[in-house]
């Protein structure tokens, strides 16, 4: 048998093989636990009515996330934010740790750093947040 014989002898079950071989290898590479960082929008919700910003919090946050590839991947189209509830906050100053469960993420996915890990937010009477009141 010659080489262009072995070649082409069952072609379409060659090919078919080697097309198998490589989603297989897709499916298995993107399985893998990876990492990766993003920066997240800060949104407030809930601010009381007549309650203003003495310092804004920051607009943007660094969160590190891990997991499969594939639900990494997605995050990059649709990126979570964090939210500061404000239902419960008064005049002066709130502090919100534990920022990380705060973001929602697809399951399977686990924040592993978030920067910084605490935010402190100072609100004030409308009307007094520039006089020292």
């Amino acid at each position: 048998m010659s080489l262009r014989e072995m070649v082409t002898h069952n072609f379409g079950l060659k090919i078919m093989s080697l097309f198998l071989a490589m989603v297989l290898w897709l499916f298995v590479a993107a399985e893998k636990d990876s990492e990766v960082s993003f920066s997240v929008p800060v949104e407030i919700v809930n601010l009381p009515a007549g309650l203003v910003f003495v310092n804004r919090p920051p607009s943007r946050i660094d969160v590190r996330v891990a997991g499969p590839k594939v639900l990494l991947m997605s995050l990059q189209w649709n990126l979570p934010k964090v939210y500061l509830d404000m239902k419960d906050a008064r005049e002066g100053t709130t502090e919100f740790p534990g920022l990380e469960r705060t973001i929602r993420i697809s399951e399977g996915v686990r924040v592993t750093r978030i920067s910084p890990s605490t935010v402190d937010v100072t609100l004030a009477r409308e009307g007094t947040a520039g006089n020292g009141k």
